[in-house]
């Protein structure tokens, strides 16, 4: 089916008739299905002040559809069963409305004075060529594109007409990203100029191919890459900079460790001073979360100029960046605490309402409790609150080219708010998988948490969150030796079978910038006061990193798209935060189990990138006991990928059995060879990891 010009859900095989609609006008459909046998629908919006119900007709056994046309605009709608106004099921975005604040569904109506594209596919098609498969909708006149008048401006470009949309084949593109102005053009002469984001050679074509690195900016290097000397206290500035991201980037450091992503710490201006929070310390804005300036870039760590050369630099090597905003809140400072206020914007209660404190827990205040006094929480119910949010994140986008999103604190948000955010970065872009939204959603361990995950995943939605329950399970199996393998199994499958259908890639990452580093929890002593004379030390002997190298390279070899956090890689040690936030060590000052742990996380990166079934394959439980796991990763044929993973001090043995295919398998970390059929013992020394495949496939060393 051809996409019509505001259709929420597309409907295999249909269309509906819209001839009734004069032309000169731009219609409007809208699906609908019944809750109840015999039930009548009608739909009534904001495009009348909710006066009048418009009836949905009958399409077929299943649907019911309303088509019509209105101006260019947003509007709020419900779609109305026997009397009673709901949100649209088929439709995923929602707005709210100014009358009473309810939650209706959105509908955006696009000017329709030309053609124009609703959506992107794009797909290589050889050295520096790509095949733009395009959807499109007519202007007012009902007029035909015409390919032959099509062009992409700035390039040699061949369009035609064919079954799934729109193509235009374009040639002699350098790696890296471009913007394509792509200017359609049909029968009537009407034209109409958009952007498409398309990559050449990127290191990740999908979202479960990334690997993606975080990186507080303030704590990582300074410009030219300078090893920063620690903060005066926890709190306090580093003076880690955008230059020193882009001069890692030059000197082949994200090449040793092949990430595909950075995800960077905000970068919003912050203030000057210190201030108090909630456990009475001082602390500096150095981590980006307390915007005064919405929309600008802080010169203490490069400005635009900075930011920019960073984006550029990671573009021109296929690293996609994704940029932590913060939509929920804003400082005291910002000009617009006053502007929200006036408009009702900002929650207010009668007292102090502070996140967690007494008189206002999480679970009854988590939507309108202020992080802290200084942290006015934003109200997105009140008018024009929910479309600032999503202008500002489209303002940044624009801006600096990104290519996704970190959100910052989903739960304290309506899911209106996020879902509208990555809807309209993804219609900026056109194609979807030019851009990446993930979602931060803090959870607790268990299915409790996978099921606070799930709701706000799906298409409309989020592409992505944090999968905190498996970091919870894996650092209770190798960290606290609490259960083991066969609960983490469990709470894997319990998450697949949660989130099946939601298309959603869940982020994979043994720690971050939230709670204590990794390797801590397993020394033991993460429990240490951040502000005390006594913190955790960096150790010296090598068992603990040994065990954050298994932790690390099970998030490297399961399904998902791992998230390395600064430092992960070389075992930084480090209490809740702000300990959890140390500068990155130099080189010279790794003891050799941080050396160790670094050269297994670059030869299982590298080895994800290389080996697409460690990216996308199936995944096969061979055996999942408390001590001992191990997994098959298929796909295609390319050659399978085995993992085998024990906790304990003491070796064990594990027969694998006929599931295995027989032959000679190498294992990529510690590069010994084995002949393996149904009758092997393999042999599990204590805390290993083993990644075979077979000896003969190319990405063996």
């Amino acid at each position: 089916m051809r996409r019509l010009w505001f259709l929420p859900l597309a409907i295999a095989s249909c269309q509906p008739d819209t001839a009734d609609i004069p032309a000169g006008e731009c219609p409007v459909v809208l699906w609908g299905q019944p809750g109840r046998a015999r039930s009548s629908l009608s739909v009534r919006g904001s495009w009348d002040d909710w006066q009048a119900e418009r009836p949905m007709r009958r399409f077929d056994e299943t649907w019911f559809v309303a088509t019509f046309s209105l101006e260019p605009g947003e509007y709020g709608y419900q779609v109305v069963e026997d009397g009673a106004g709901r949100t649209d099921a088929t439709h995923g975005l929602t707005r709210f409305r100014r009358s009473d604040g309810l939650e209706v569904s959105y509908l955006r109506v696009h000017t329709c004075d030309a053609p124009r594209i609703e959506s992107a596919a794009v797909t290589p098609e050889g050295p520096g060529a790509l095949r733009l498969t395009l959807q499109t909708s007519e202007a007012r006149t009902r007029a035909a594109i015409d390919p032959h008048a099509v062009r992409v401006l700035g390039h040699t470009a061949t369009a035609t007409i064919a079954d799934d949309g729109l193509q235009i084949d374009v040639e002699g593109l350098d790696p890296g990203k471009h913007a394509l102005d792509i200017e359609l053009v049909d029968e009537e002469g009407a034209r109409r100029v958009q952007s498409v984001d398309a990559w050449v050679q990127p290191r990740a074509e999908r979202p479960e191919d990334q690997i993606i690195y975080q990186v507080m900016i303030d704590r990582f290097h300074g410009d030219d890459g300078a090893v920063l000397d620690p903060p005066p206290n926890p709190g306090a500035r580093a003076g880690g900079t955008l230059g020193g991201i882009t001069a890692k980037l030059r000197d082949g450091t994200f090449d040793r460790l092949p990430i595909t992503t950075l995800w960077l710490s905000p970068v919003y201006v912050n203030p000057d001073e210190a201030r108090a929070g909630t456990d009475g310390q001082m602390y500096e804005g150095y981590h980006g979360y307390w915007p005064v300036d919405s929309r600008g870039v802080d010169p203490r760590i490069g400005g635009e100029d900075a930011f920019v050369e960073l984006l550029d630099e990671a573009h021109a090597r296929g690293i996609r960046v994704l940029l932590d905003i913060v939509p929920n809140h804003v400082y005291e400072t910002n000009p617009r605490y006053e502007e929200y206020s006036a408009i009702g914007g900002v929650h207010q209660h009668p007292q102090e309402c502070v996140c967690g404190q007494p008189g206002c827990p999480w679970d009854q205040f988590i939507q309108t409790c202020w992080f802290v006094p200084y942290l006015p929480d934003l109200d997105f119910s009140a008018p024009g609150m929910l479309g600032l949010a999503v202008e500002d994140a489209l303002w940044w986008q624009e801006t600096f080219d990104l290519d996704g999103f970190r959100v910052d604190a989903v739960p304290m948000m309506p899911r209106a708010v996020t879902r509208r955010i990555a809807a309209g970065v993804r219609e900026q872009v056109l194609d979807p998988a030019a851009t990446f939204a993930l979602g931060e959603i803090f959870t607790g361990p268990g299915t409790a948490g996978t099921e606070v995950l799930r709701y706000y995943l799906g298409p409309d939605a989020l592409d992505s969150a944090f999968d905190f329950p498996l970091m919870w399970s894996l650092r209770t199996a190798i960290a606290h030796g609490g259960p083991g393998f066969d609960a983490v199994e469990a709470g894997l499958q319990h998450t697949e079978r949660a989130t099946e259908g939601s298309g959603a890639t869940l982020g994979l990452m043994i720690g971050n910038h939230d709670v204590t580093r990794f390797l801590s929890e397993v020394v033991g002593d993460a429990s240490l006061d951040p502000w005390g004379e006594v913190v955790p030390e960096q150790p010296q002997d090598a068992d603990p990193y040994q065990k954050q190298a298994l932790a690390l390279g099970l998030v490297l070899t399961l399904p998902g798209a791992p998230v390395i956090y600064y430092g992960d890689e070389v075992g930084l040690a480090g209490a809740r935060d702000p300990d959890c936030r140390r500068v990155m060590p130099a080189d010279d000052a790794l003891v050799p189990g941080q050396v160790e742990l670094r050269t297994v996380a670059q030869t299982l990166t590298q080895a994800r990138r290389c080996l697409p079934a460690l990216r996308r394959g199936e995944r096969t439980v061979l055996h999942a006991s408390s001590d001992s796991w191990a997994f098959m990763r298929e796909s295609g044929d390319d050659g399978p990928v085995l993992v085998v993973a024990h906790r304990g001090g003491e070796p064990e043995t594990l027969a694998l059995g006929e599931d295995v295919y027989p032959g000679a398998w190498r294992d990529l970390i510690s590069g010994r060879t084995l002949v393996i059929d149904a009758q092997t013992e393999l042999e599990l020394p204590a805390w290993s990891l083993q990644v075979f495949v077979p000896a003969a496939h190319p990405c063996s060393p």
